[in-house]
């Protein structure tokens, strides 16, 4: 079975000062990092099973004084700014070759980041920004060389193999400040140069991104004192304004009016400020290949999903009036629709959806959004959560 396409966020969240180490005054951290992904985008599988094609390494800006601060003392938390702590990407798995596709599954995609908390002491702006630069390009290369050694058969990559690469980088890094400092910077840095309070390469495979979990992660360096920096990736299933553009598309017989772009800006602003439509925007994903072919089979389904479509879009123009009574009719004939299709995980979902409409009825999209945000689609729901809602506990459809 071929994977999911995820959207998927990797973010830095803080870093934690348990002792600055900085002798007489307080310390002056700052923030490299570099953020990665091998995916599908610029990688395939070759006939002969090897690894092709490239890293994706996305950099972030600045050195001294990036993280906002230069006076932390010991307890203090430091919120990691978002330009050089978040990274929002979409994953592709890694294509096999299209006439091994059938035994040859695809090849689950990787993001990470790399991370190198520093701390200022005599090392010049502009020879800090060279050691910067010198990083940024060290972790091109080296992901590089790994992708290519990699195969079908052996397409793990370990934290030690990464750590090898980065302990290579690190003369580079010490070669290109005391190439960009003069004779004079030298010797003042030399006295004090910035020290390095630690080093990390977090990253995460495709199938270790379950959609919809937030994965936590940290790392603790003691050196130069005591740090700890903390973050979080989380996926989603691609949201479904992909999935309805190619629905749209099979619907086109009717000239179906949708508006994907209008879609893809709602995923993309405040679908992203409700994490609890994550699972219902999945759900729908999956579902959308299945109303596919029954409004292929059913007339009456063509009609229906290709006024939901239209009115889809519609609703996300005009978000504060209530939902009309046709979109409500159509949503729940292809709800019905599929309750007769032959997958199981579509009839679940299709009666889980017609148990919740009732409770649409004269809610405005941001109602509408609000209250599904609140109800998890899943056959555990409690009873006492769905009351309040005004929604029949969910039931799972026979077997």
């Amino acid at each position: 079975m071929a994977r999911d396409i995820l959207n998927a966020t990797l973010q830095l969240d803080r870093i934690h000062c348990f002792d600055e180490g900085d002798g007489w005054g307080n310390a002056e951290p700052y923030l490299w990092t570099a953020f990665f992904k091998i995916d599908g985008t610029t990688c395939h599988v070759t006939d002969d099973l090897r690894l092709a094609g490239t890293a994706t390494v996305v950099t972030t800006p600045g050195s001294h004084g990036n993280l906002g601060t230069t006076d932390v003392a010991a307890g203090d938390n430091v919120t990691i700014p978002s330009q050089i702590g978040l990274f929002q990407t979409t994953l592709k798995p890694i294509p096999t070759p299209a006439a091994l596709s059938n035994i040859v599954p695809d090849i689950p995609a990787i993001i990470g980041v790399v991370c190198v908390l520093m701390e200022e002491d005599n090392v010049s702006d502009d020879g800090a920004e060279a050691g910067h630069a010198a990083l940024n390009a060290g972790v091109m290369s080296a992901l590089n060389q790994i992708i290519a050694t990699r195969s079908f058969t052996n397409q793990d990559i370990t934290e030690a193999e990464i750590n090898k690469f980065v302990g290579a980088i690190e003369d580079k890094v010490k070669d290109a400040i005391k190439n960009q400092q003069n004779f004079f910077e030298n010797i003042w840095s030399w006295l004090n140069a910035d020290d390095t309070i630690g080093s990390k390469v977090f990253f995460f495979t495709q199938d270790q991104l379950a959609p919809g979990k937030t994965v936590n992660f940290s790392e603790r360096f003691k050196n130069e004192g005591d740090w700890q920096l903390f973050g979080h990736a989380i996926a989603t299933v691609q949201c479904p304004a992909e999935a309805v553009a190619n629905l749209g598309k099979i619907l086109s017989g009717q000239k179906t009016a949708y508006d994907a772009d209008g879609m893809r800006r709602f995923r993309d602003t405040d679908f992203r400020k409700m994490p609890g439509l994550q699972e219902w925007w999945q759900k729908a994903e999956r579902l959308a290949p299945h109303v596919a072919q029954a409004a292929i089979l059913d007339r009456s389904m063509h009609a229906a999903a290709a006024g939901l479509l239209k009115g889809a879009g519609d609703l996300l123009k005009q978000r504060d009036k209530a939902i009309p009574e046709a979109v409500i009719r159509h949503a729940q004939t292809v709800f019905q629709g599929l309750l007769k299709s032959g997958n199981r995980e579509a009839k679940k979902v299709a009666a889980q959806g017609l148990q919740v409409l009732p409770a649409l009825n004269g809610k405005t999209p941001n109602q509408a959004f609000e209250l599904l945000s609140k109800v998890t689609p899943m056959r555990d729901v409690k009873a006492a959560q769905m009351r309040p809602l005004g929604i029949a506990r969910f039931r799972e459809v026979p077997r």
